[in-house]
């Protein structure tokens, strides 16, 4: 039988949330990352769209998240110096 506990969640949208459980299965623990949308019920059910992996692996999915951040604040600085398309280049 599998425990769930649900940790943190955040809405995605206005039908739909992403969730961050950890599961225990078979004496083993999971953590899960997934989609869930708003039912006509109004429940919140799982989508297939998510990511399941064994505790372990913990570390290298932070360190993948973190490469993600500094990449996307990288390019977001970079994209901050450059000018708009079409704009003139400053003159100095």
């Amino acid at each position: 039988m599998a425990d769930d506990r649900v940790i943190d969640s955040f809405k995605r949208n206005a039908t739909e949330e992403v969730r961050a459980t950890l599961r225990t299965y078979r004496g083993r623990q999971y953590l899960d990352v997934r989609i869930y949308y708003l039912d006509d019920g109004g429940e919140y059910k799982p989508t297939k769209k998510g990511i399941n992996l064994s505790v372990e692996l913990m570390g290298e999915l932070s360190r993948m998240v973190g490469k993600l951040q500094e990449t996307v604040q990288a390019e977001a600085a970079a994209g901050a110096a450059t000018p708009p398309a079409g704009a003139a280049p400053a003159k100095g």
